[in-house]
């Protein structure tokens, strides 16, 4: 096993929709929400479709302060050591606002 990260292939556990505004949203805010099957969810691929977004793994983002996530950029969290990460990760719009779509892993 390479270190932090799984051999086991990830069995997809659905998908989820997350509208990004003025306000911090985390993947609990997505519809479905990541909490309808936070036991099992170990891995995401999350996708900015439209517009910017800043987004820190455990503390609130500004529009000006957090890594910047652009329309088409993806974040993979497919190591399963970043369950927590999942979990408090927090995003908010730069401009406008903007869709991300998360696909959820075991």
């Amino acid at each position: 096993m390479t270190e932090g990260y799984d051999t086991n292939e990830p069995k997809s556990l659905g998908k989820a929709t997350l509208t990004v505004s003025s306000l911090v949203v985390g993947l609990a805010d997505a519809t479905p929400s990541i909490n309808s099957r936070a036991a099992t969810v170990k891995r995401a691929i999350i996708t900015c479709e439209t517009d910017s977004v800043r987004w820190w793994p455990s503390d609130d983002p500004s529009s000006s302060d957090g890594h910047l996530m652009d329309a088409s950029d993806a974040l993979s969290f497919m190591a399963s050591s970043y369950q927590h990460v999942l979990q408090s990760i927090r995003f908010i719009r730069v401009t406008g606002d903007a869709v991300l779509k998360i696909s959820y892993f075991d």
